[in-house]
């Protein structure tokens, strides 16, 4: 693709640097490349009296290994959510009374009654907000922030608005099948989490028990706690796992829409998005998983 030289900044020279590392390219290469690039540029600079992109560059991150980039296969994502939907579904707790011959009597079964509604409630909650994260590529402080508003479930519109984003950027992210039925499903159960005596409604769509705005740090507890039950070999998954999850899927279905993956996950340039592009030995294996 053609483009004028005014348009490529330190971020475009950054993102092709890490384009030529996803592809294997040693050290010595890259540093020759981003010799080239600079003696380019510099040239410009003086001639033409044009910004120098390249005199901004932390070189020394470019003789470092690539960072290791954690995301979920779809079966991992299948048996992780599995787990926080079995016990939102109850079939844990059916399972668990099978087991134990029987349930307790008065004032005893009432309050385990209500224990087992809770913790129904809380993972219908996590379901729903890691499926956020991984659906629809929200970062976990834009999934604490959503309110009930955020949501659109009307035909042909489904979608989730993420208000606060980074740089207080408002987006609207399109809503899956899998996200809409796991946001109804935790919309039903979000009553048992809001205490009787709530004056008004609550905003927030994702409370604690006791019916305020779950946090950032809540949330990722949770996940720990479910990554190590549902026993995934990834067992040092975190929430920005999840999102990455969300960008590196839409690459593979939508190869090179990278205006559009950045737009979805609210990123200010396209280099933000190359990131998640599968490099080629991983693009092969996953080709050859779908044969």
């Amino acid at each position: 693709m053609d483009a004028r030289v005014s348009w490529v900044g330190p971020d475009e020279v950054e993102g092709y640097v890490v384009h030529m590392r996803e592809r294997g390219l040693s050290d010595s290469s890259i540093k020759n490349h981003l010799s080239i690039i600079r003696s380019f540029f510099d040239t410009l600079a003086r001639r033409l009296d044009l910004p120098d992109p390249t005199r901004r560059l932390d070189e020394v991150r470019f003789h470092q290994k690539a960072p290791k980039r954690t995301f979920l296969t779809r079966r991992e994502a299948d048996v992780l959510l599995g787990a926080i939907e079995r016990r939102a579904s109850g079939e844990e707790f059916i399972e668990a009374e099978g087991s134990a011959g029987g349930t307790a009597d008065g004032d005893g079964s009432v309050r385990a009654a209500r224990r087992r509604r809770v913790a129904q409630a809380i993972a219908a909650r996590d379901h729903a907000a890691f499926s956020a994260m991984i659906y629809a590529g929200l970062r976990i402080e834009e999934t604490t922030a959503l309110t009930v508003k955020d949501l659109s479930f009307a035909q042909g519109a489904e979608e989730v608005r993420v208000a606060k984003g980074k740089g207080n950027k408002e987006r609207l992210v399109p809503m899956g099948p899998r996200l809409r039925r796991s946001l109804h499903s935790y919309l039903k159960a979000r009553d048992s989490l809001i205490p009787t005596d709530a004056e008004s409604p609550l905003p927030h769509l994702f409370v604690t028990e006791k019916g305020s705005r779950v946090t950032e740090g809540t949330l990722r507890r949770r996940l720990y706690s479910w990554v190590r039950e549902s026993r995934i070999k990834k067992a040092d998954v975190k929430p920005h796992d999840l999102r990455r999850t969300f960008g590196t899927w839409y690459l593979q279905e939508n190869p090179g829409q990278l205006i559009e993956l950045a737009e979805l996950m609210g990123h200010a340039n396209l280099s933000q998005v190359r990131k998640y592009a599968l490099s080629d030995a991983e693009r092969a294996r996953a080709g050859v998983a779908k044969l």
